[in-house]
Order: C-alpha cells, then structure tokens, then sequence
C-alpha cells in the first residue's frame, strides 16, 4: 500500500493549526482581559477551559510568550499569568525586521513626515486652555534656546514639542509607528554632528528657532490670537532650514 504522505499532511496540518489558533485567540482574549501580572489560571484549569492537551497548551502559550501578552511561571505559585507587551521590545523588533528587508531610510522619512502632518491635524482641532497651554509652554521653549545651543537642546525641544502634541492628538497607534521609525533611523543616519560650536551650528540654531517663532506669530496675527489651533499647527510645521546632516536625524527623531 502507497501513502500519499503530501495528502496526509495537508489533511492533517490544518485541523492541528486551528486548534493551536482556536486556543491561542481563546488564551489572548483571556490575557487582554485581566490586568498586568494577574493569574489567568493554572495549566490543569487552562487545559479544562480551553479543551486542549497539555502539549497544544504549552505550543499556545510559547506563542502569547513572544507576543509578551504572557507570562508563564513553573513550581509553586507558579500558574499562567497575564503580561503585556513592552513597546521598547516592539520598536527594536520591528526596527530589525526593516533593517533585514534593507528599507530605505528615505521611505521612513517619508511616512514619518506624512503621519506627522495628520498627528498635527488631529492636535490643531482640540480646541482648549490645554493646548493653548501647550502652544504657548513649546514657543518659551523655542525662544529659550540660544545660537550656541547644542544639537541635542534642539532635540530635547523637538522632542517635549512631539510628546505634547502626541498627548493632544490621542493616537497611540500613530505615535508607535512613529516611534519604531525613530528607532529605526537612529542606526541608519549618520550622527549630526562632532562640534556645536561652529558657524554652520549656530545658523542651523537661529534658524530653526526663528522659523518656528515666526510662524507662530504670522498665525497670530492671522487669527487675532482668538483661536491658538492654528498656531500650534504652524509651531510645528514650521520649516528649519537644516542643513543634509540634520535632516533625517531632525525628522524623525
């Protein structure tokens, strides 16, 4: 007797792989739904709930192990308690998968751009004293900063701006995506600079600074400061000038 071991796998590979997914979906929604470092239940009552073996239990849990939505602890007090995902883990994960399919640093400036004009969409139409308060707390920022400012003053402001504005626009699925393209391009652009102290540096600062100074004034003037929505727009769109070697870092970071 011949056996068609292709047909035999193919009839059998699938009914095992929907169990493994029927159990793993079951065990995700039960992790999801308890907080951080909560006992789900013992692998005997797990196997009991989920009507599985203990060896299909153990694949499921290896699994929502990698998705960090799982923590499996041995021995005494030890049972299936649930995790959740580190988002550290996640950017540097993903940041590897784009550096092994070789992206180009480009395109990721590119989306970074594009996801940030709409984070500044999104944050210019919340209208309050919050984010009056946050447009004017980000222009004292940039008026602060002197010529002879480091890059990394810079970036410090760029950053306090990008978190505020973050907050405003309430999207913590675009700022992850942002994020993982922050620490992609932190290993594919080269450093800004060795020296802040020369002539190139302090135009770079006076310029960045005071596009994003006028540009809040013109929206200002535009408006008759009744509505800061548009001056947070302009702050943060504002152009810089920079020179090749600040471009992606400044961008993306």
């Amino acid at each position: 007797m011949v056996i068609d071991l292709d047909r035999t796998a193919s009839a059998t590979t699938p009914k095992t792989s929907s169990a493994i997914d029927a159990a793993a979906a079951q065990l995700r929604s039960m992790a999801l739904a308890h907080e951080e470092g909560v006992l789900i239940g013992s692998e005997e009552a797990l196997i009991a709930t989920l009507g599985v073996s203990r060896s299909t239990l153990r694949q499921v849990a290896r699994l929502l192990e990698r998705e960090g939505l799982l923590r499996v602890r041995r021995g005494i007090n030890g049972g299936y308690f649930a995790q959740r995902p580190d988002v550290r883990t996640i950017e540097t994960t993903v940041s590897s998968y784009l550096q092994l399919v070789r992206t180009n640093p480009e395109d990721v400036t590119t989306i970074a751009s594009v996801l940030w004009v709409e984070v500044i969409r999104r944050a210019a139409s919340v209208n309050n004293e919050k984010s009056k308060a946050v447009a004017e707390e980000q222009l004292q920022r940039v008026r602060a900063l002197r010529n002879e400012a480091s890059f990394h003053d810079v970036l410090r402001v760029e950053n306090a701006s990008r978190t505020a504005i973050f907050e405003l626009a309430s999207s913590p699925y675009i700022e992850l995506i942002f994020q993982i393209n922050i620490a992609f391009s932190r290993g594919q652009f080269a450093s800004p600079a060795e020296r802040d102290d020369t002539p190139a540096h302090r135009e770079f600062v006076r310029s960045w600074r005071n596009a994003k100074i006028l540009a809040r004034e013109r929206r200002r003037r535009q408006s008759g400061a009744r509505d800061d929505r548009g001056a947070l727009r302009a702050q943060a769109l504002a152009p810089a000038n920079l020179e090749p070697r600040y471009a992606g870092v400044i961008t993306t970071q």
